[in-house]
C-alpha cells in the first residue's frame, strides 16, 4: 500500500462525496472509485455507507485515524530527514 492510497482516502472522507475528491485530486470519478472499492477488499469491509452524503463505518473511523497518524508520522520523517540533511552540508568544507 502506498501512501498515495491514505492521500486519496482521505480526500474522499475529507469532502465525504467521491466526485468532489476526485476533482480535487485531479483524477476521474471513475478512477477514485475503483480505487475506493479496490481498497475496501484489500481491507476487507466496508468503509463507508453509500449515503449522501457518504458516512464512515466503524472500520472507516479506524482507518482514517490510522491513515493521519501514518501520513503525520511521514511528515516528521521527511523534516528530520531534511534538517540532517542540512546539518550535513552545513559540516561539509572543501
Amino acid at each position: 500500500m502506498s501512501l498515495r492510497n491514505f492521500d486519496y482516502f482521505l480526500k474522499i472522507a475529507e469532502y465525504m462525496n467521491i466526485t468532489k475528491a476526485a476533482e480535487k485530486l485531479y483524477i476521474s470519478q471513475p478512477s477514485l472509485s475503483k480505487y475506493l472499492k479496490s481498497l475496501e477488499h484489500e481491507v476487507g469491509a466496508p468503509l463507508f455507507y453509500r449515503s449522501v452524503p457518504l458516512r464512515l463505518t466503524e472500520v472507516g473511523e479506524l482507518y482514517h485515524q490510522m491513515a493521519k497518524n501514518i501520513l503525520a508520522e511521514e511528515n516528521v520523517f521527511r523534516q528530520a530527514v531534511e534538517n540532517s540533511c542540512g546539518q550535513a552540508r552545513e559540516r561539509l568544507t572543501i
